[in-house]
């Protein structure tokens, strides 16, 4: 591996997250290991798999002024040298643009801040159709701001009966035509995979619909198999509903194989980990210097 790779590679790891709850913020700095990909860490979560990321001692919850809490913060990184380098996922463990949380104002307000405090590059992850209302902060950030878009299925009998409340898979897509048309990066997050039809004869189907929506695709399955998840997320309401449906293959490891085989045929290099030329320049930068 050259010197401006490893240089890449170990700061590329050191990212921040920031999630909005209806009393406060969660502000959270983790280091993940060389070549892991963030998004596996990050990925906006499903809100009945219960799997909300622990406030542990890397995160810092602050429940009187979120905003200025959030600012005192970016303000830190900023002086630090540290934040124009930065990934900073904004909607890890909630969504920041659902309004009827009570949160679309203040993550608003948030996303006002990143136009002061710019980071290197800033992840903004919803299933609302509303972010197109943020489109002026992103063209402001310019190649230094994308967005995440969590579309499970391509099915709206699946979104009604297994995530009953999110927006019609249509809704989120022409959102994502909308950010596109005016150069925002979009990723289409399908994780977990959720019925779309036939297992292995819809898959192509549903691929080309994403890979036609989306700059990249994310694909998971609920469970990656090991003994902790396949625990945690047993209990869960989306679970259960699957097993009542007798639905159990949606539940294995392997359920995002034939979705990602179909990619993998017609657009390959939208599986790839979205490049961050804005990191790379700054980062050589750092390292001549």
């Amino acid at each position: 591996m050259d010197t401006q790779n490893r240089a890449q590679n170990t700061e590329d790891q050191v990212t921040f997250s920031v999630d909005s709850f209806q009393d406060g913020i969660a502000f959270g700095q983790h280091r993940l290991e060389p070549g892991n990909d963030a998004r596996d860490f990050y990925a906006l979560r499903l809100n009945q798999l219960g799997d909300l990321v622990a406030l542990r001692s890397r995160y810092a919850f602050h429940k009187e002024n979120p905003l200025a809490e959030l600012e005192r913060h970016l303000a830190r990184l900023a002086r630090q040298g540290v934040l124009h380098t930065s990934q900073v996922y904004l909607g890890t463990t909630t969504d920041p643009f659902f309004p009827f949380e009570g949160k679309f104002d203040v993550s608003m307000k948030f996303l006002d801040l990143f136009r002061r405090y710019t980071p290197g590059m800033l992840i903004v992850q919803t299933r609302s159709p509303l972010i197109v209302i943020a489109l002026p902060v992103f063209k402001a950030l310019g190649t230094r701001a994308a967005v995440t878009i969590g579309i499970e299925t391509n099915d709206d009998q699946a979104v009604a009966r297994y995530t009953p409340g999110f927006p019609r898979v249509e809704e989120r897509l022409k959102a994502a035509t909308a950010l596109r048309r005016f150069g925002v990066e979009v990723t289409l997050q399908v994780a977990p995979v959720l019925p779309y039809g036939d297992w292995r004869a819809d898959a192509g189907r549903f691929a080309e619909l994403l890979a036609a929506n989306g700059d990249y695709v994310f694909v998971r399955p609920m469970s990656d198999g090991s003994e902790k998840v396949e625990r945690r997320i047993r209990a869960t309401h989306l679970a259960r509903s699957l097993a009542r449906d007798r639905k159990f293959h949606w539940l294995r490891p392997d359920t995002a194989t034939p979705l990602i085989s179909a990619l993998e045929r017609i657009a390959p290099k939208k599986l790839l980990v979205p490049e961050r030329p804005t990191l790379e320049k700054r980062q050589l930068e750092m390292f001549v210097a």
